[in-house]
């Protein structure tokens, strides 16, 4: 397990932009180049930021079990209390899906896809799953028919996306209960929303699909979808790219790197602001902070996300991982600090102090926030 410290890079303030120069990371790759582009850079004009809101303290978030969507093979981590260690699962997943700490309960499918189905011909295999660390496993759908599926945050139920011949649907399963759908023709990039009370979801082009494309909401409970959002994401992406949900449910980020320019689409849950996420001019010259980031997680403020950002210092290599400071309309960067690299942004521990990545090393490592 590694730690980082935080290096302050950018902040809205005076001249502490050029002070900072370009601090990122433990071991300061992303430096000489960085440091040269802000020469002669003009210092920062304050940015306007929203009136800071109490956040309540914040507990450690329940032990759980993570896996990379694209790897094979039955090793995990187990994540807890800030500490990751590699373990072994007791099946050997043709694709890992989930896991829910209120269960204890894993979600994959029994063997990989070697057929698709639907419109777009997506690939799709079985439903199963089994107690961690150990039990029995259990059959939900048999049929090769399910593309990504998803627990519930209280594990009582499994949203997931069927294939049928003209369409794919968007169902929820409770563990017991009725199915139902819940919208039509979607695209596999979709997440539930913290409360269990939501699913976001996108419709694009490239899946074969009636309907406009855009970012959309819908009840769990059922009911009426909502816009947000007009982007289309071309069919371009993974379930890794999944909408991001704040912790109270009111906003959504979603990463749009399909088709240049690409960027971060930010949309309030109830329509009413949306918009691809802006930097500063004064940041924009700066290459790690110049464009969206790629992946995000809200902080529990609401007014800061923690993502990576669209920047490498080497071709494939990890990228700088950045605390966004937003603007009171959350669609304008107006400041942030690099915390670390890596290459994937896993999830918060203690939501606002500290977060698991995988590092440049690929070890899942504890980043802590200043």
């Amino acid at each position: 397990m590694r730690f980082f410290a935080p290096t302050l890079l950018v902040v809205a303030c005076g001249s502490a932009l050029l002070a900072c120069g370009s601090q990122a990371a433990d071991n300061g790759t992303v430096q000489t180049e960085v440091a040269a582009t802000l020469t002669g850079v003009a210092a920062l004009t304050p940015a306007a930021t929203a009136t800071p809101q109490p956040t309540p303290t914040q507990a450690a978030l329940p032990a759980r079990l993570w896996k990379s969507y694209t790897s094979g093979g039955p090793e995990a981590w187990w994540l807890e209390n800030g500490t990751a260690r590699q373990v072994m699962l007791p099946v050997v997943p043709g694709q890992y899906y989930d896991y829910n700490p209120v269960n204890g309960k894993i979600l994959y499918a029994s063997h990989f896809s070697t057929s698709g189905a639907g419109p777009g011909n997506l690939a799709v295999a079985d439903l199963w799953t089994v107690d961690y660390p150990s039990g029995t496993p259990t059959s939900l759908i048999t049929t090769d028919s399910v593309v990504e599926a998803m627990w519930t945050p209280d594990g009582s139920g499994v949203v997931y996306i069927a294939a049928t011949p003209t369409t794919y649907e968007l169902r929820y399963r409770p563990l017991s209960g009725e199915e139902r759908v819940l919208a039509r023709d979607v695209a596999p990039t979709w997440s539930v929303s913290r409360t269990g009370d939501y699913v976001a979801f996108t419709r694009e082009s490239g899946y074969s699909l009636p309907g406009a494309p855009g970012l959309y909401v819908v009840p769990l409970a059922g009911g009426a979808e909502v816009k947000l959002s007009d982007t289309d994401r071309h069919g371009a992406g993974s379930i890794d790219d999944r909408p991001s949900w704040s912790f109270d449910d009111e906003w959504l980020a979603l990463p749009n790197w399909g088709f240049a320019p690409g960027g971060m689409v930010i949309a309030a849950r109830d329509g009413s602001a949306s918009g691809t996420l802006t930097v500063e001019e004064s940041l924009s010259v700066n290459p790690v902070f110049g464009t969206s980031p790629t992946a995000v997680i809200w902080h529990p403020d609401g007014q800061q996300l923690l993502g990576l950002a669209n920047y490498s210092q080497g071709m494939g290599g990890p990228s700088p991982l950045v605390l966004y400071q937003l603007d009171p309309t959350r669609l304008h960067v107006v400041g942030g600090q690099v915390l670390g690299q890596g290459f994937t942004l896993i999830d918060w521990n203690v939501p606002g102090q500290s977060a698991y990545v995988v590092d440049e090393n690929n070890q899942v490592s504890l980043v802590t926030l200043p």
